[in-house]
């Protein structure tokens, strides 16, 4: 659907560096990057905020113009959410969605607001005013307005930012919805890389302006060959073993009597369902073991990879 070819931008400094990737219709992708890595930056090229110094964006194979000759900056198929969430605050929640579909004929116009309306959970907020609703209920208002117009691509820049653990759960559910029900592509980023796992089809890193080839969220986490871009999404270990470094996530291993790693417990963390076995090895390194009951009598593992 959505095609970027040789993308570059600078500040005073390079950006992005080369930029490669699309996305499918009805795909959900990731992308994860530091803070400053330039993600936000890329989200604005994708919804032509912003031109890039060089490369092209196609959307089904068609070139989008350049961003800069717009009098009113957008591509009309993309919608992005940003942190800011950019509503009308004195205006109630229902007036925040029918302002983004006033072009539509009066029926159709007061359908796609009720719909909207009963698919974010916003029914019983309807006639409050924008600013007298939570965070939370500002984000999915925001992201209501933003499908309203039936967009092809969602973006959404950092959306689980300033959500507790429960909003989190029920934003990932209704884009989800959104995928399902309007056959849209979402795009999104954040810099904590947990955050996308049980939402995305596919993840990609964004570190030194460059962009990770796209793969399969399973493979994405599995991958610990860089350590570093290992941990943005979640726990990872780096241990030496008979002088070798061996990266492995906390669920990779098997227990035995002599396996190739030594260890010696420290404490467990119950962590809802399961715990966090926190060891010492030989060599005095910390590693972390997942495990439905605590580990303290493990002396000793092997290492047992995951298969996707």
């Amino acid at each position: 659907m959505l095609q970027l070819k040789g993308i570059e931008l600078s500040f005073n400094r390079p950006i992005l560096k080369t930029i490669n990737f699309e996305i499918a219709k009805g795909e959900i992708v990731g992308i994860v990057g530091k803070s400053g890595a330039g993600k936000s930056s890329l989200l604005k090229i994708i919804a032509g905020i912003i031109s890039p110094d060089k490369g092209t964006l196609t959307l089904d194979a068609k070139k989008l113009p350049n961003a800069s000759t717009f009098l009113i900056p957008g591509f009309k198929d993309v919608a992005i959410v940003n942190q800011d969430f950019k509503l009308d605050i004195y205006h109630t929640v229902e007036e925040n969605i029918r302002e983004a579909v006033l072009s539509l004929p009066i029926i159709e116009r007061d359908k796609r607001v009720k719909n909207l309306l009963r698919l974010f959970e916003l029914q019983k907020f309807s006639a409050l005013k924008a600013h007298l609703i939570s965070g939370g209920e500002q984000q999915r208002l925001a992201i209501a307005r933003a499908v309203a117009k039936r967009p092809r691509l969602l973006v959404l820049d950092e959306p689980f930012g300033h959500l507790d653990s429960v909003l989190r759960q029920k934003l990932g559910h209704h884009l989800l919805q959104i995928r399902e029900t309007e056959e849209m592509s979402i795009l999104l980023v954040s810099h904590d890389g947990q955050d996308v796992l049980g939402l995305c089809d596919s993840v990609c890193f964004l570190q030194n302006g460059k962009l990770s080839k796209k793969k399969k969220a399973e493979q994405v986490y599995y991958d610990c060959s860089n350590v570093n871009l290992a941990r943005l999404l979640g726990p990872a270990n780096s241990i030496e073993v008979n002088g070798e470094k061996i990266n492995f996530r906390p669920d990779e291993y098997e227990i035995t009597k002599d396996g190739i790693i030594n260890l010696t417990f420290q404490r467990a963390v119950f962590a809802g369902g399961f715990y966090l076995n926190y060891f010492l090895n030989s060599n005095g390194e910390s590693l972390v073991l997942y495990g439905l009951t605590k580990l303290n009598g493990i002396k000793s593992i092997g290492i047992k990879r995951a298969k996707f």
